[in-house]
């Protein structure tokens, strides 16, 4: 069960909650990530002493004692940053559900059907994905439609522009000395 089922239940986060409780849910998620952040920068000032104590050490056994608190500490800072970054993640898909709920006015009714029916953990992968606040509106629409079409099904979205550059790319891999952008170019052409 993703964040979305845990925090809507089973129903669909479009119709569980109200614009103003997921603003409240936003709001909880950036105060925890900024905690976490000030978590984070005080156990790098805590290694950073233990660094400078540990150069001052007078015997083997006392640096031994520094480097595993060091450790400890890193170990510590690890999982706040594993932590911050899972919560980043359901921000992101909380802030996509607002910018969702507020485009639901401008959504096509067999969208909004669609979307009222898909899987909260469905919804939940794509919208982690995505990051609605910097796309324009257009775009914002575009995206939205896009969870109701096959491409939510793949998880990946189809970009013909990086074919060229991957091309480029494995060229580069297979022959790195004669292959340059403007011969694979060439190259694609005369294939054509």
């Amino acid at each position: 069960m993703g964040f979305l089922s845990s925090l809507f239940g089973r129903g669909n986060p479009i119709d569980t909650l109200s614009l103003d409780e997921l603003k409240i849910t936003e709001i909880q998620l950036n105060k925890k990530v900024d905690d976490i952040h000030a978590e984070v920068r005080r156990v790098d000032v805590e290694i950073s002493r233990n660094y400078e104590l540990a150069k001052a050490a007078s015997s083997e056994s006392e640096q031994v004692s520094y480097a595993r608190r060091i450790k400890t500490l890193l170990q510590k800072k690890e999982m706040k940053l594993s932590t911050q970054a899972q919560i980043e993640k359901e921000l992101r898909a909380v802030s996509n559900i607002l910018i969702l709920k507020d485009r639901e006015k401008d959504l096509p009714a067999d969208v909004i059907k669609k979307l009222k029916k898909i899987d909260p953990d469905q919804m939940e992968q794509y919208l982690i994905g995505k990051k609605l606040d910097t796309m324009s509106d257009d775009a914002q629409i575009d995206a939205i439609i896009g969870m109701t079409s096959g491409t939510m099904e793949v998880g990946v979205e189809p970009d013909d522009d990086l074919a060229e550059i991957l091309d480029t790319i494995r060229a580069g891999k297979e022959d790195p000395v004669k292959t340059s952008p403007d011969r694979t170019t060439g190259k694609k052409n005369e294939l054509e």
